[in-house]
């Protein structure tokens, strides 16, 4: 696997370790449109690298694999074990956190292909405030940082 790929799941593995309930989620979204908007960033330049090896496949799995685990956590923040019904719930909440991974990642490298096209970190907000609606608070979704602090600066340019 390419160094990016390593350093991006090894700041990810971290990152989204940290990742429990609505809050940290925001926070992790935050930090990761800062770090594509960057465009040499180790981000970006991974998911520029995805579509071209096998190592991108196995990133994008593994990376898949950190999303799955943190967004379950996530659900289940949100309904405690009392709450859910035994192994039905329990099913359905890997079924969910699998989907969501899967749009999150989508989301990201989509998203961020458009944000670097346009220079504008819109369309990446845009698309993981869609992907991470059930999981994030209202606040954090897009419009909630002031312009001059997002990493594009004053969309009104």
């Amino acid at each position: 696997m390419t160094t990016h790929f390593v350093d991006v799941l090894a700041i990810e593995d971290a990152a989204l370790a940290q990742v429990t309930n609505r809050e940290d989620m925001t926070r992790w979204r935050r930090r990761v449109v800062r770090e594509l908007m960057r465009p040499q960033s180790r981000y970006a330049t991974a998911l520029r690298r995805v579509p071209d090896s096998a190592a991108g496949r196995d990133f994008l799995v593994t990376w898949q694999g950190l999303l799955t685990a943190a967004v379950e956590r996530v659900l289940s923040s949100e309904n405690p074990p009392e709450v859910r019904s035994a192994a039905g719930r329990r099913h359905h909440d890997r079924r969910a956190a699998d989907e969501l991974a899967v749009l999150i990642l989508a989301a990201l490298h989509g998203g961020g292909l458009l944000s670097r096209v346009a220079d504008d970190p819109a369309p990446l907000e845009a698309a993981l405030d869609i992907a991470l609606a059930p999981l994030t608070t209202p606040s954090a979704r897009r419009g909630s940082c002031p312009a001059d602090e997002r990493p594009g600066g004053n969309m009104n340019r």
